[in-house]
């Protein structure tokens, strides 16, 4: 049995990392899905909030209610612009090759 397992795991990661010619289909030109590098600086922010026993009445949320503990925890998901310096930029990409090994 284990030399089964051995043998699985072996062709598994021989498949894993052999080179093919396969190229996915969504960088084909043919299709209208774009590939290119969104440059609005926006990225998704995600915020949980969870009044559980908490006094405060939940404001944030005015949908119908689930009668139960589902009405005092919420998610809330939205695209925010991401505002970084130059300054900022610059020291992240300078700590970052700093680190690097050639």
């Amino acid at each position: 049995m284990n030399k089964v397992i051995a043998f699985a795991g072996l062709v598994a990661s021989a498949t894993a990392f052999a080179p093919t010619g396969f190229t996915p289909a969504l960088r084909s030109g043919a299709t209208s899905v774009s590939m290119a590098m969104d440059k609005s600086a926006k990225a998704p922010v995600i915020t949980i909030f969870d009044h559980r026993g908490c006094s405060r009445a939940p404001k944030e949320y005015t949908g119908s209610k689930a009668s139960g503990q589902d009405d005092e925890m919420m998610v809330k998901a939205q695209s925010v612009k991401i505002a970084v310096s130059d300054g900022v930029a610059e020291s992240v990409l300078k700590d970052s090759l700093s680190v690097m090994h050639k």
